[in-house]
Parts: C-alpha cells; structure tokens; sequence
C-alpha cells in the first residue's frame, strides 16, 4: 500500500510540475504573441510599457506604466502622446486571439490616462481616422470599456496654442465592436450605450472666443452642460486694438443646458447630424458689446431662414426653451459717451423646429420678456428654412413703453431724446431677404422728440419744434383709441443685421402713425 501512495504522490507532482509547465508556457507564448501585437498593431501606433502581465487562466492581461504614440499617416509627425498609470484586460478570450485572430475581452480599463493631442488643421479630419481605425489588423469585440480619471490636452501643432484641455474624465461604453474588414467607417465602429463625464472644459471655439463649461454629463441619449460660458478673449480696449472692423465682444453664462433623445454622428454620406427632441437653457446670461467707432463690416449679413440653410451638417432641434434669460446689448457711438444700452430681463421663449432638417415645417419662435425694466414685450416669429425666398413673419406686442427709458440708448447713438410713453404697441412685419411691410395700430400719451445739437448734450430747439408740430402728442383723447400706421417696400440694408431690419420698419409705421393722419387704412 506504501508503494501505492509513493506512486500516487510522484504522479500528482509530475501532473503539477506539468500543468504549471504548460500554464507557464502557454503565458509564456500568450505573452510573446500579445508583445508581438502590440509592436505591430499599426504602422503609425507604437506601444511601450513597463511590465506586460498574463493570467492565463483568468484571461486577465495587464500593462504597467504603458505610453501610446500615435503619428499622423500624413505628415509623419506625433499626433498623440499617452501615458497611463495602467490598462487592465480581463476574460480575454486566447481561443478568439490565436485562432481567430480577434480581440475579444469582458472589460477593458484605461486608468489615468494623461494625453496630449496635436492636431493638425491643414491635415484633413479623414487622415486622422486613418492613422487607427483603418490600420487595424484584428477586428476587436469588448462588453465594457472604461476610461478613468483622465486628462486631456489638445494643442494646435502648428502654433502650439491649446484648442481643447479637460480633466476628471470618466467614458464607460458598453457592447463596443471593432471590425477591422468594414470599409465603411459607420460598420467599422459599433456599441450599445456610452457615458462621459468630465470637468474644467475648455474649448478655443475661433481665435477670438473661448467656450467653458464646469461640468459636462453626456450620455448616448441626454446631456446636461453646467456652468457654460461664452467670452470673449480680450477685454474690450484689448479688442478693439486688434480688431481691423466692428466686431461684438461676449459675455455670455448658462447655468444648464439639457437636451432629451439626443443623436450625434455621421451619416451614410458622411455629413454630421445632430438632433434632439428638447433642448433647455435655463437662466441664460448674454451681454453683447459692439464698438461702431471702428471701421463698418459691409459684408452681407444673411436671414437666419439662409443661415440655418446654409449650415455645413444636419440640425434638428424640435423644440428649444429658454428660461429666465437676460440680454443685454451695448452699442458705442461716440467716443465721450457711455454705451447705449437695451435691456431684455426675465426672458422666457420656445422655439419649434430649429434646424434644416424639418423640410416643410415652419420654425416657429415665442418671446416673452421685459423690455428695459417697466415694459412688457410678447413676439411671435416665423419662416420656414427650405423656402429659398426667405419670407418670415414677424409679430410683437409692446405694453407700458416710457420712452424716457430709450433715451440713455437714442441720445447717444441717435442725437433723439424721447419722452411720453407707448402704452400699448401692435405691429407686425412680412418680408423677405430685401423688403418689408409693416402694419402698426399704437395707443400713446404725451409723446414728444427733442432733436440734439451734435454734441449731444444741448436740445436743438427749432428742429425739435418742428418735429413735434408733426408728431400728434396724444394717441386720443380717449386711451382705448389707436392710431394706425402702415409702410410697405422698406429696403433691407443687407450689410446689417435682421433686428436692423426689423428696427427699419417700426421707425416707418410710427412715423406714419404720429406724423400720419393715424387712420385704419380701408
């Protein structure tokens, strides 16, 4: 019975001695084969690392201290340098590796990842999708990948001035596929879901305005944007030296920006698309500055019907709410006076089908706001984005309007000091991208014109008499009474604004409704 167990015993240790000798060779042959790969993944990526570990057993394969260099198919140079603290693989699957030369995992972990990207402007975004996913070799298949606590750099590579920098970012993306023989760019990338999380975003948006956002919360069907930022760079005797033409300065703060059944991507054509059903900017902050003492910009200002025509990718917001907004617009006339400046306050607004997506659908927007403190202001706006003729519709209702509140804007810019009071004002203009006409009824009270001398400061009393001889001071006697005004064929001076526009023919219906004989016409 000894002999027996004697037997027995060597034979359990030779299987041991065996099964541990298989084990280390087999993570000996996973570890030279996974090495190879990595030192041959694509021509343009080259992987380093401290310590390459394999588990065979648990299909756990983990690389200490890696570093990834990625460089441009184009140009040669490093688009990206990477380090990372680890990346863990677990439940690999050797079989799909050495049979089927593919890449199948349960997860995938990228832990602090600190990369710099160089990006390249002049190269075309096409080589940059070159530079990984056309140079693959193995098609890739994981349930979870995972990017943590990661910082990000961007840099443009031509001036080494930062684009784009981010930290804390956190990417989960679930059922993620990689096929390695799709030539078409939306079969070779696939997943389920995916949620990014990252703070201290910053983004320069053009070489005069930087975007920030404090916390950003993306997943593949919402986003919420918090603390959102839109400024200019320089302050604005630091713009105005550099600016060659008028330019607005920006100072613009969001609190929140959400969005519900949210998609983003490229389609069979590849142009981006981006849509969502409901998009909200609650307590939006704007304040828009323009210095008119620099030389005029007289390039063509186009309709936002052709802007949204125009645009370069698919944009689709069905509906659009503003809550609780500010705005503020400055314009500087002369160099001894302040700013002119109008205030809108308590903004609420909803806009509908605000793309180029929507086809026959007409963009249709809904104001309500305070109009320089005391007045209250209700617009309704319309056009439709396919119509090639621009025509839009545009209505508004001003209530309790004290002229005096205008007057730190018209005195300045205008040389026009008004007094008296709009207590109820109805217009509404049609037009296109070169004419309107406008329908205006008014009830006012004690409305006088002064006209100032060119300094601004002294009334220029004859003008301002004769003004007022054509002015009638009163609506009627009677306050439920309107006087009606009416202008047809006013001219868009297409080097301005549409507000401009706009502007142009209110100040013809009023001065048909004061000066005028103020009847309905029949």
């Amino acid at each position: 019975m000894k002999q027996k167990y004697k037997k027995l015993a060597i034979l359990g240790i030779v299987l041991l001695c065996l099964v541990g000798g298989l084990t280390y060779a087999a993570n000996y042959v996973v570890s030279q084969k996974l090495e190879a790969a990595l030192a041959d993944l694509s021509p343009t990526v080259k992987v380093t690392y401290k310590d390459l570990h394999v588990a065979l057993w648990g299909g756990d394969v983990s690389l200490s201290q890696p570093k990834v260099v990625l460089s441009g198919k184009t140009t040669g140079k490093t688009l990206l340098d990477a380090q990372l603290q680890a990346i863990e693989l677990n439940d690999l699957s050797y079989w799909d590796y050495i049979v089927h030369n593919e890449i199948t995992a349960k997860k995938l972990n990228v832990v602090k990842l600190i990369a710099t990207y160089n990006h390249n402007p002049v190269v075309q975004r096409s080589s940059y999708e070159q530079s990984f996913l056309e140079g693959l070799k193995q098609n890739i298949s994981i349930e979870s990948l995972a990017l943590k606590q990661a910082d990000i750099l961007i840099k443009n590579a031509v001036n080494d001035s930062v684009i784009l920098s981010t930290s804390d970012l956190n990417f989960k993306i679930s059922e993620l596929k990689i096929k390695a023989e799709a030539q078409n760019k939306d079969e070779k990338l696939e997943y389920k879901s995916y949620h990014l999380q990252t703070k201290a975003l910053n983004f320069a948006a053009n070489p005069y305005e930087d975007l920030a956002i404090d916390s950003v919360d993306i997943t593949n069907h919402t986003a919420r944007l918090s603390g959102f930022q839109f400024r200019t760079k320089y302050s604005k005797p630091e713009y105005d030296a550099v600016l060659k033409q008028e330019r607005d300065h920006f100072k613009v703060f969001i609190k929140d920006i959400e969005l519900q059944d949210l998609d983003f991507g490229f389609n069979q054509e590849e142009r981006f698309y981006f849509s969502s059903k409901s998009m909200l900017l609650n307590t939006p902050k704007a304040e828009i500055y323009r210095n008119k003492l620099l030389p005029d910009d007289t390039s063509t200002k186009l309709l936002y019907s052709r802007m949204l025509r125009d645009l370069d990718f698919q944009l689709g917001l069905e509906n659009l709410k503003i809550k609780n907004g500010t705005l503020s617009y400055l314009e500087k006339v002369k160099g001894y006076e302040p700013a002119g400046r109008l205030d809108f306050t308590e903004m609420n607004a909803r806009i509908w089908h605000l793309g180029n997506t929507f086809l026959d659908e007409d963009t249709v927007i809904s104001i309500n706001t305070q109009f320089m403190d005391s007045a209250t202001l209700n617009v309704d706006w319309n056009f439709k984005v396919a119509d090639s003729t621009d025509q839009f519709i545009f209505k508004a209702d001003l209530q309790n309007f004290k002229a005096s509140e205008l007057a730190q804007f018209t005195k300045p810019n205008l040389n026009v000091d008004l007094q008296g009071e709009l207590q109820q004002t109805y217009f509404t203009i049609g037009g296109d991208s070169r004419v309107g006409q406008i329908d205006l009824k008014v009830n006012y009270d004690d409305f006088k014109v002064a006209i100032l001398r060119k300094d601004g400061k002294e009334k220029n009393k004859l003008l301002s008499t004769l003004v007022n001889l054509f002015v009638s001071k009163d609506s009627d006697d009677e306050k439920n009474n309107y006087r009606f005004g009416h202008s047809e064929s006013v001219e868009r001076d297409t080097t301005k604004s549409v507000f401009n526009f706009v502007w142009l023919n209110i100040k013809a219906a009023l001065l048909s409704a004061m000066a005028g004989d103020g009847e309905k016409e029949s």
